[in-house]
């Protein structure tokens, strides 16, 4: 009895640390954009780690989107476009900004879902903070076994 409850509560703690790594990667934004009006969102990322998402409006097609870089240099710019898939990766570390520009005689009405993916010694930080976890658990179990034979 007393191993199933040790192995019940390394499995709680292993699946509670992996609910908690992979939960904070994605966010989406709803925006309202005034004629000729420009709403930014603004994030950070280190040099490695990459962006990527989609920008969907209500149907306006006359929309610009793209983002700059901490130097304010265009990573990638989409002109008129009412909806828009993106990818890219960090060249330098710092904070980066989706810019929305209106350039209907309408308010415009979008959502951008994006997911920043964090890198910790060139890995994914998520796949990086699981091997941290899954090291730690098995460490765990060695010792739990060791002070059982004694």
């Amino acid at each position: 009895m007393r191993h199933i409850r040790g192995i019940l509560t390394l499995l709680f703690l292993f699946s509670f640390a992996f609910a908690v790594v992979v939960q904070v990667m994605a966010d989406t934004v709803a925006l309202q954009v005034l004629p000729q009006e420009q709403k930014v969102v603004s994030f950070s990322l280190n040099s490695g780690d990459s962006a990527s998402g989609i920008m969907v409006t209500n149907g306006a097609v006359n929309v610009d989107f793209w983002i700059s870089d901490p130097q304010n240099r265009n990573v990638t710019v989409y002109s008129s476009v009412g909806s828009v898939d993106f990818s890219f990766v960090a060249q330098t570390s710092g904070t980066f900004q989706f810019h929305v520009f209106n350039k209907n005689a309408e308010t415009v009405v979008g959502t951008l879902n994006y997911t920043l993916v964090h890198r910790i010694f060139g890995v994914p930080q998520e796949i990086f903070l699981l091997l941290v976890i899954v090291g730690i658990v098995l460490l765990m179990v060695i010792a739990w076994a060791v002070m059982a034979k004694a």
